[in-house]
């Protein structure tokens, strides 16, 4: 069993290691370098996507708001925090670092520390005796969460959306006019 304070530490010294430095696994996906295989059809944009988006969905858009709600109201106990931290977040950090040879030869997506430290977490909430201290580690975690949510909304090819511009009425009205059949 792990102490949360611990856990803690480590995850915040992490966190200090990537504030401004781009982590390797950042840099792996921006170089659309997958060696445990994820990918869609040949191509790894989808990848990016998912990155951006279920990193914010484990921090600050959905877990962060959720799990401060939940630590700060008397309707759940901190035994019932603590198992919705494990349903909301299991899931995206076993998909972003865990792995399973021969099938999954790396981490998914490049990730082992995030899914490292999600077992940490779970492996320490013996040692979380109140929510005051839950909410301190959780912070962290969502703190190192959200820094590589920013990482990969940083990195991302968006100059690819210059392919798909936006629909002016003039242009919709043009292409009705020259859809219809001449007479």
């Amino acid at each position: 069993m792990k102490n949360w304070k611990d856990v803690q530490d480590a995850i915040y010294e992490a966190l200090k290691k990537i504030w401004f430095d781009e982590p390797k696994a950042v840099t792996m996906s921006k170089m659309g370098v997958f060696p445990g295989g994820a990918g869609t059809g040949g191509q790894v944009l989808t990848n990016q996507l998912f990155l951006i988006s279920d990193t914010q969905a484990m921090g600050w858009a959905v877990i962060e708001p959720a799990m401060y709600d939940m630590i700060k109201s008397d309707l759940y106990s901190l035994d019932q925090c603590k198992d919705m931290f494990r349903i909301l977040t299991e899931g995206t950090c076993q998909l972003y670092g865990k792995y399973n040879p021969p099938h999954c030869p790396a981490p998914w997506f490049n990730m082992k520390e995030m899914w490292n430290f999600y077992l940490d977490i779970v492996d320490s909430y013996d040692s979380i005796t109140n929510k005051e201290d839950f909410r301190d580690l959780i912070w962290i975690w969502e703190c190192y969460v959200n820094r590589y949510h920013w990482w990969y909304w940083n990195v991302f090819p968006w100059e690819l959306g210059l392919s798909r511009p936006k629909m002016t009425k003039e242009y919709i009205e043009k292409l009705c006019e020259l859809s219809e059949p001449e007479l």
